[in-house]
């Protein structure tokens, strides 16, 4: 696969946000061609079609919900990481360690911790597993 440039897969999450070229293309600052044939190549790139064109405006296709919906958590997650890195570099990181018996609710901790990395890209997060011995962590 030939590839894609970041502007390009932010350029169909305002496609999809504003539901028209015209109105993505004011919002990035390109013109709606140019903006139409940067998707249009997007979508042959991926052998699919993301957006159903319509006089009145454009709708991601089911393939292009699903590629939208993964883009925008690849793109919080870069944004998480580049915002680590950038405070990593001035000193400004911290941390938190929880103990996790993963038989009491693990998908309502996953979500919690899902929405804490969301909230704060300055704090990385490490999971380990800790020894048990009679009952304490060591």
């Amino acid at each position: 696969m030939r590839r894609i440039q970041l502007i390009t897969l932010d350029c169909a999450l305002v496609v999809a946000e504003e539901g028209s070229f015209l109105g993505a293309s004011r919002r990035v600052g390109i013109h709606h061609s140019a903006l139409s044939r940067r998707i249009r190549d997007l979508e042959h790139s991926l052998g699919t079609t993301l957006f159903e064109r319509h006089a009145s405006g454009v709708r991601p296709t089911p393939a292009g919900m699903r590629l939208l919906h993964d883009l925008r958590r690849v793109l919080a997650d870069l944004d998480g990481t580049l915002a680590f890195a950038k405070s990593a570099r001035s000193g400004k990181t911290g941390g938190l360690l929880a103990d996790l018996d993963t038989s009491e609710h693990a998908i309502e901790f996953l979500h919690a911790v899902a929405e804490f990395i969301r909230s704060r890209p300055d704090v990385a997060l490490s999971f380990m597993k800790a020894k048990r011995t009679a009952g304490r962590l060591s």
